[in-house]
């Protein structure tokens, strides 16, 4: 039997493994608390989000970095789970929110530009998303007053927002593939899009400040212990990319092409991460970029497997069952039959990891979830068994 190193090397080799390797970047912590049969701390989604805000607002910082990388760890090793993202987490000197409005809502302000933002936690949809701020207000004139801070402030990566990556190498790296970060995108916000036409060369200068923070973001990734990065970033919805290829192939792709480049010098592979229906810029994103693998693939979008590796060979997948509706609504049936249909899709020769089609989000049914990876388990095994 593999180990899930070894597991996962053979994949990005384009060789056939034991299994088909298996990958979630973040599993959302009222799923990881109901299989770990305790409060679990993940840094995923909104409620890891609150838990951060919480505690480092409170002074327990350093608690919640040991809290989160302890609970990671045993997630991982109990799921058999090939493939770790650790988090960031925040830096040794962060206060958190700035100030907390009520039970749910989060300020927070950057002193320096006076640039702010308001944060809800949704108890319902448990997610935790921002509902006011300068840019929201200001357009801009809010973005040109970040711009500017971005440019003048400069950036080095502050290596205590690794302290619980670092925990979960420590523990984890000799057996699992680490990943590391480093994306690019523009906003998906109306007055980011909006600037794209009306001023081009300042959504300009935020993505070349951008591509600097990403590479020392990579070059620190790699320095803690990554193999592989998991960059790139949201720019489409079920219909298409929310910007025209015409933007996609100005603003994105050469500083896409840096990226990759770069990764390649230091032996990483780039996966680029987005949901949605991207085949309009299909073949700039995942073949004039130089990317190795594309993940967070969206069924429901309209992005198939099956028509995914006919068109791209040689790019290795990740994701594509579907967390919006089978691993939240079910039956299990459904989940099972999907897991089924990706594996057969994908996973012959190799190239393919199976996961979510982006989280384990708070609203997955943690017994779909399981029953998502009992079937990957049983019958992604090579050569892959015939249901």
């Amino acid at each position: 039997m593999l180990s899930s190193r070894e597991r996962v090397e053979m994949a990005f080799d384009f060789e056939e493994p034991d299994r088909v390797p298996l990958f979630e970047q973040g599993i959302s912590p009222n799923v990881a608390s109901e299989i770990l049969g305790r409060e679990a701390y993940t840094a995923a989604s909104g409620p890891g989000q609150r838990q951060i805000y919480e505690l480092t607002y409170r002074g327990k910082r350093d608690t919640l970095v040991k809290r989160i990388a302890k609970d990671i760890i045993e997630l991982h090793v109990k799921l058999e789970l090939d493939i770790v993202r650790p988090p960031l987490v925040p830096s040794a000197g962060s206060k958190g929110p700035t100030r907390i409005i009520d039970k749910y809502t989060y300020y927070f302000e950057d002193e320096s530009t006076g640039l702010w933002q308001v944060r809800r936690y949704n108890p319902v949809s448990m997610e935790c998303m921002p509902i006011d701020s300068s840019i929201k207000r200001e357009g801009i004139k809010a973005i040109e007053k970040l711009v500017e801070s971005l440019e003048r402030g400069g950036f080095e990566v502050d290596e205590t927002t690794f302290e619980a990556y670092d925990l979960i190498v420590e523990r984890l790296g000799d057996e699992k593939f680490i990943a590391g970060y480093g994306g690019i995108n523009i906003p998906i916000d109306q007055h980011w899009l909006l600037a794209t036409i009306s001023r081009p060369h300042l959504v300009e200068r935020y993505l070349d400040n951008q591509l600097e923070r990403t590479l020392k973001m990579i070059e620190a990734s790699k320095r803690h212990g990554a193999d592989f990065i998991l960059g790139g970033g949201d720019l489409a919805g079920t219909r298409g990319p929310v910007y025209s290829p015409r933007t996609f192939r100005r603003f994105i792709l050469p500083r896409l092409k840096r990226i990759t480049e770069f990764c390649h010098q230091l032996g990483l592979p780039y996966i680029f991460r987005t949901d949605g229906n991207i085949w309009p810029i299909a073949r700039e994103l995942l073949s004039e970029s130089g990317v190795d693998g594309f993940g967070e693939i969206d069924a429901q979008a309209g992005m198939r497997l099956k028509d995914l590796r006919r068109s791209f060979p040689n790019l290795v997948l990740w994701g594509n069952v579907d967390c919006a509706r089978s691993l939240v609504f079910g039956p299990e049936e459904a989940v099972v039959r999907e897991t089924l249909s990706n594996i057969r899709d994908a996973a012959p020769g190799g190239g393919y990891i199976l996961g979510s089609s982006n989280t384990i989000h708070p609203n997955v049914k943690a017994v779909f979830f399981m029953a998502m990876l009992r079937t990957a388990k049983k019958y992604g095994v090579y050569p892959v068994a015939k249901a």
